[in-house]
């Protein structure tokens, strides 16, 4: 297995990790591993400064966002990464997964703003959605129109979920269809802060 380092930050801002665990090391610091759904390769960070139990997201030393998708697990090539990562620099880890492990992504309690559950349909590339707080689905073609419409049910961004489905690791579609929605979520976002903090009158 080849081992090389990871592209940019700006470049690879976002990484979704199936068959993850959380590794401590003996310096207390903790790191995630696990599959990167959509390379499709084993995937080890660098240090975590923070992490949010409700989005299941966390942000790394080098900047970098990590989302966890659906329960902990073991990737093969990962342990591999890692067990070489730690031989490098001379250190030894322990698993710490059981304390992010979440046993099912729809029992989240409600928090403001509320969750979204995403799936699609591979043959058509539809989108679905559903919001296990307040029980409304919605679907679209448009992945943006998606957006919008989760957007005035209440979803931020930071907010979507993978499906619980073991089928996601291949769905590279999916995740180039679930950005699109992060984006125009976090459009949506900046111009509501932008009406209310800098403009008095609506624009025309």
């Amino acid at each position: 297995m080849g081992i090389w380092k990871s592209r940019p930050v700006m470049q690879d801002p976002l990484v979704f990790l199936s068959r993850w665990q959380i590794m401590e090391t003996d310096d207390e610091c903790r790191h995630f591993i696990g599959y990167n759904v959509e390379t499709g390769t084993g995937r080890a960070s660098t240090a975590i400064v923070s992490f949010d139990p409700q989005t299941h997201r966390g942000v790394t030393q080098s900047g970098r966002i990590y989302e966890l998708v659906a329960g902990s697990g073991i990737d093969g090539n990962a342990n591999v990464l890692w067990d070489a990562i730690c031989a490098q620099s001379g250190t030894s880890s322990r698993d710490v997964s059981s304390e992010y492990d979440q046993a099912s992504l729809v029992s989240h309690k409600p928090v403001a703003p509320l969750v979204a559950i995403l799936s699609s349909r591979e043959m058509t590339g539809t989108l679905s959605a559903s919001i296990p707080a307040s029980r409304r689905m919605f679907e679209a073609d448009d992945p943006a129109h998606l957006a919008e419409l989760l957007f005035s049910a209440g979803v931020r961004q930071g907010y979507l979920r993978f499906a619980d489905s073991g089928g996601v690791e291949n769905q590279t579609s999916f995740v180039n269809l679930l950005r699109v929605v992060e984006r125009r979520l976090n459009q949506l976002e900046r111009d509501c802060f932008h009406d209310g903090d800098h403009s008095s009158i609506p624009d025309s």
